[in-house]
C-alpha cells in the first residue's frame, strides 16, 4: 500500500471522510498548505515528505470545507510522522513501503507473529533477535507490538502456527519473566504475502482482546468466521445462538463456572484430564459441568463438532 493510499484509508476510518488523491502540480496553496480547485469544486490540501508533495481534494469550497481539509491535513501529517521510521522492515510490514533489502525474495514460507507486552515490547524484541535464526526478522511495530516472521524450514519439528507460538509463549515467560500475547496470522507463502499475514496477526490480538481475554494467543483463522457474520443484525445472530444453544443458552453462557469448563477443555483439545489440571478441579468436577452444559443446550462438547458449534455461538454472543 502506497503512502497516499494509506492516508486515505486512515480518514475514511477514522472520520468517514472521502478523500481522493490529485495531480496539482499547478496548484497555488496557502501558508497553510490549503488551497482550492474552482473548476472541480474542491478544496485541496497538501501534505510533504522527503521533498515529495501529495495532494489530496475534497468536496466543497466553502469554509466548512476549508475546516475540514485543514483537519484532514493534520492528520495526514501524523500518519507521515508516524510511518517515517528508520526501521524499513516495520515500514514494509505495515505497508508504507516496498520490500527491504535484506530479505529473501521468492516462494518461501514464513509463520507471521504480532506480540504484544504492555510496557516490556523491548525485552520481548531482544529476546527474540537473540533466538531468531539467519532467516527470521524481527520488528518494532510501535503500540508494544512486535512482528516475529519466522521462517518455516523442512526439518522444523512444529506442525501449526499456532503450536509454534503456545511454546514461544512459554519460553518468553521463562526467560525473561513476562506475560505476552501473542496474535497468529496466516502463513505467507511468499515474501509479498508478509504485510497481509502481519495486518492479519494484529487484527488476530484485536478479535483476542474482545473474545476471549482471558487467552493469551489468538489465531486469526479462528476469528475469520466470526469477522464475516459480524456483518448480520443483532437478531439474526440471536435467532442462530438460540437454534444452537437452545432457549437455556443465557443460563449457560452467563454462568461463569460452566463457561472456564467449557473454555478449558476446548483449549485442551477435548482433553479432559489436562482441562481439568488447568483449572484444579477433579476430573469429575469437570465431567459435571460438561453434563450440565450438555443438559441445558443438547449439545455434548466431547464431541468436536458439538464443540466447534458451542465455540462459535458463544463468540458470537459476545458481539450482541
Amino acid at each position: 500500500m502506497k503512502q497516499e493510499q494509506a492516508i486515505i484509508e486512515e480518514l475514511k476510518r477514522i472520520g468517514g471522510l472521502e478523500v481522493r488523491a490529485v495531480d496539482a502540480s499547478a496548484a497555488e496553496f496557502e501558508a497553510d498548505g490549503i488551497g482550492v480547485d474552482v473548476q472541480t469544486n474542491s478544496t485541496l490540501f497538501a501534505v510533504c515528505e522527503n521533498g515529495k508533495t501529495n495532494v489530496f481534494a475534497i468536496n466543497g469550497t466553502d469554509e466548512n470545507a476549508r475546516v475540514t481539509a485543514s483537519l484532514a491535513r493534520e492528520i495526514a501529517l501524523n500518519i507521515i510522522k508516524r510511518h517515517a521510521v528508520s526501521d524499513p522492515v516495520r515500514a514494509f510490514l505495515d505497508g508504507s513501503a516496498d520490500m527491504p533489502t535484506g530479505i529473501r525474495v521468492g516462494k518461501y514460507d514464513y509463520y507471521v507473529f504480532a506480540l504484544y507486552g504492555k510496557a516490556s515490547g523491548s525485552a520481548v524484541r531482544e529476546y527474540l533477535v537473540t533466538m531468531a535464526d539467519s532467516n527470521d526478522f524481527v520488528a518494532d511495530m510501535s503500540d508494544d507490538i512486535t512482528a516475529f516472521c519466522k521462517y518455516i524450514a523442512t526439518d522444523d519439528d512444529y506442525t501449526s502456527a499456532g503450536e509454534f507460538a503456545a511454546v514461544l509463549k512459554e519460553n518468553i515467560g521463562e526467560e525473561i519473566k513476562t506475560d505476552i500475547k501473542i496474535g497468529v496470522g496466516g502463513i505467507a507463502h511468499g515474501t509479498n504475502e508478509l504485510p497481509m499475514c502481519f495486518n492479519q496477526a494484529r487484527s488476530a490480538l484485536v478479535n483476542g482482546a474482545e473474545f476471549d481475554p482471558q487467552s493469551s494467543v489468538y489465531s486469526y483463522k479462528e476469528y475469520a468466521l466470526v469477522k464475516i457474520l459480524s456483518g448480520m443484525s443483532a437478531s439474526v445472530i440471536e435467532n442462530y445462538i438460540k437454534t444452537v444453544l437452545d432457549k437455556n443458552y443465557r443460563a449457560v453462557l452467563n454462568d461463569l463456572e460452566l463457561m472456564s469448563a467449557a473454555d478449558a477443555f476446548i483449549k485442551y483439545s477435548l482433553n479432559i484430564s489436562e482441562a481439568s489440571r488447568s483449572m484444579y478441579v477433579h476430573r469429575n468436577t469437570l465431567i459435571y459441568r460438561l453434563d450440565k452444559i450438555e443438559k441445558l443446550t443438547g449439545l455434548n462438547i466431547r464431541n468436536f463438532n458439538d464443540a466447534m458449534s458451542f465455540r462459535v455461538a458463544c463468540l458470537l454472543y459476545k458481539m450482541i
